[in-house]
This record gives structure tokens, C-alpha cells and sequence, in this order.
């Protein structure tokens, strides 16, 4: 997964569905985190923070 595309689409606010490696999927808006390995997801369960690899795959909406 190309890293530098997500940080472009994150910090654009895109609407965007992220699958997981462990199999999760979650759809909302990235900001950038405090660390340069993660960032966090808004979501309309809550807000997760993720390390980027984690990332298996993720879409635009």
C-alpha cells in the first residue's frame, strides 16, 4: 500500500473506507496523528488511532 497517497487523501479530509489487515473495515475521515507512523480515524463509532501499516487497502468515497 502506497503510505504517501493515504497522508494525501487524509490530509484532504477525503471520506474514506479503510480495510485493516485483521480483517476490519471502517469508514470515516483521517487527521493527522501526533506520530509519523499513524494517524487517526474519525469515525461514527468513535475515533481510532492506527499505524499506518496496518493498512491493508482503503477507497475514496
Amino acid at each position: 500500500m502506497q503510505t504517501s497517497k493515504l497522508q494525501q487523501a487524509i490530509a484532504e479530509g477525503a471520506l474514506l473506507e479503510i480495510h485493516l489487515i485483521s480483517g476490519e473495515t471502517y469508514r470515516g475521515t483521517g487527521e493527522k496523528g501526533y506520530s509519523a507512523d499513524s494517524f487517526e480515524f474519525k469515525t461514527d463509532k468513535g475515533l481510532l488511532t492506527l499505524p499506518f501499516w496496518t493498512v491493508k487497502r482503503y477507497k475514496r468515497l
